[in-house]
């Protein structure tokens, strides 16, 4: 066993305090200003309030022992080097990893996903697709076909923890697929996002000649033509950092439309070949500019197993 070694680590102690109580401030105000669920699915939020707990916690007793001016001992019996950065310039180098990101967090405004990240992921546009089987969290359905919500939704003033649906039954998923199969209009619901498209696709040869509105950012493909975008949406499970592609393709006059500009599209149900696939396509008949929802993302409920 290593000989115990007593040093002063109050710096590290009160530095550790500090930055633990910084990202507890940082949740809060993204808490506070709603802005979270930006970040993550509102499903998640029951354990940002657990994190912001801890994170108090610890905070305030690492800055207890920082302050209080005693000499600690540190000891390890394992055989990895746990020591504290030796020199001052690898304490600075390693709490400004820490630093920064909180700072950029408090002083910058919150970026919703676009183009640029769009551009990076993948984009299905028609493959099948059934709704994947779950207990009762959210998962991503294999498939990222796509389209857009419903425009009262983005006046919803409900809590961010009810922004979140929950999973069908398979019951209620067959209800909302002979729905759509009957009706000759069919408005995209955020609430369904993800099932209405599937259902869209699986049923294609049905849905041609339906009228169908939707909303989302545009987008386009290098390999677009001048009337071709499609109209996406972000579809997140977790957080942003597991967000898919989702979205319609439309043709019509949307040469001038510029990228993450924000639209909501009404038109007829085609069908048309991309990357060797039968995909969905709108034929435009109306098209408007819109700002963008309150809450820009989807979410990809699925079904539940009863």
């Amino acid at each position: 066993m290593r000989p115990n070694k007593v040093q002063d680590f109050s710096f590290h102690h009160l530095i550790r305090g500090i930055i633990l109580i910084g990202f507890m401030l940082l949740l809060f105000k993204l808490l506070l200003t709603n802005n979270i669920s930006l970040l993550i699915a509102p499903k998640m939020i029951r354990f940002i309030y657990f994190t912001l707990f801890i994170c108090l916690i610890l905070g305030v007793l690492l800055i207890i022992r920082g302050t209080s001016g005693k000499d600690h001992s540190y000891h390890c019996d394992c055989d990895g080097d746990h020591t504290y950065p030796s020199s001052f310039g690898k304490s600075v180098f390693l709490y400004l990893l820490f630093i920064i990101p909180i700072t950029t967090g408090f002083l910058f405004s919150n970026n919703v996903l676009g183009s640029s990240v769009a551009m990076n992921r993948t984009i299905k546009l028609g493959a099948n697709s059934q709704p994947p089987k779950q207990n009762s969290v959210l998962n991503n359905s294999s498939s990222k076909i796509q389209s857009s919500s419903n425009p009262n939704n983005s006046n919803n003033t409900q809590s961010v923890l009810d922004n979140q649906p929950e999973p069908l039954t398979q019951k209620e998923y067959d209800a909302l697929k002979n729905k759509i199969l009957k009706d000759n209009i069919i408005n995209i619901d955020d609430n369904q996002y993800v099932n209405i498209m599937n259902i869209i696709q699986d049923n294609l040869n049905a849905m041609i000649g339906k009228t169908v509105t939707t909303k989302g950012f545009v987008y386009r493909e290098k390999e677009f033509m001048q009337n071709q975008i499609i109209v996406a949406r972000f579809g997140i499970t977790c957080c942003v950092a597991d967000a898919s592609v989702y979205g319609m393709m439309a043709k019509g006059e949307v040469a001038a439309l510029p990228k993450d500009k924000w639209v909501q599209v009404t038109g007829k149900i085609d069908q048309t070949q991309f990357n060797g696939e039968t995909i969905p396509v709108i034929k435009i008949n109306q098209l408007s500019k819109i700002t963008a929802p309150q809450q820009p993302y989807v979410f990809d409920v699925g079904i539940k197993i009863e």
